[in-house]
């Protein structure tokens, strides 16, 4: 009856995990659509997504739930930044899952297969099965012979990805030395 009950639990589970992470990528979104509408011509972001701990799989379904539509009728507004390009990272035990997503409008200036794919190589990942120009995810494994843990290769992921875009001309470039500058990048919008 034991094994019975722990093989049951294990969908359930994985449903919990699903629930929070889609959870997690709805609100992300809104925090991602306001800083876009406070810095006019904001059209890509890098943000982290704890809830997917890692997993590629569920970082994809929190990037989706991300770029729903908002339901104006729900009790709390979830989703509306699918015009905003975005990369989001998530530190598990053993990887760091990387999802990357573009909107069709914005293709001409980059693609998920170049942005994601130049993140993950110098991070010393892959990319997953199934990357198109819109859409993509990668998976950088834990090296711990190297000193290279997900949580810190998140942090490390994030500026590269801003700076893939800074490169190209598509992240705004703010000096470091200006204690008031804003941030526009992970976790910015937490507090508010």
């Amino acid at each position: 009856a034991k094994a019975v009950a722990k093989a049951d639990a294990k969908p359930d589970d994985r449903a919990k995990k699903v629930k929070a992470a889609v959870k997690e990528g709805g609100k992300k979104a809104i925090d991602i659509s306001g800083a876009a509408d406070m810095m006019l011509g904001l059209e890509f972001y890098c943000t982290s997504i704890d809830a997917a701990e890692g997993d590629a799989e569920l970082l994809m379904m929190a990037m989706d739930a991300a770029n729903r539509e908002v339901d104006e009728t729900a009790e709390e507004r979830k989703g509306g930044s699918g015009h905003i390009g975005k990369m989001l990272f998530s530190a598990g035990a053993d990887a760091l899952a990387i999802a990357a997503y573009i909107p069709e409008d914005k293709l001409s200036k980059l693609s998920c297969v170049d942005w994601l794919g130049s993140v993950a190589k110098d991070l010393g990942g892959a990319m997953q099965p199934g990357a198109s120009p819109g859409s993509a995810s990668a998976l950088v494994p834990k090296d711990e012979n190297k000193g290279r843990f997900p949580l810190k290769l998140k942090e490390e992921g994030i500026a590269l990805a801003i700076a893939h875009l800074k490169g190209k001309g598509l992240f705004p470039d703010t000096p470091d030395s200006d204690d008031d500058e804003p941030v526009y990048g992970d976790d910015a919008f937490d507090d508010l």
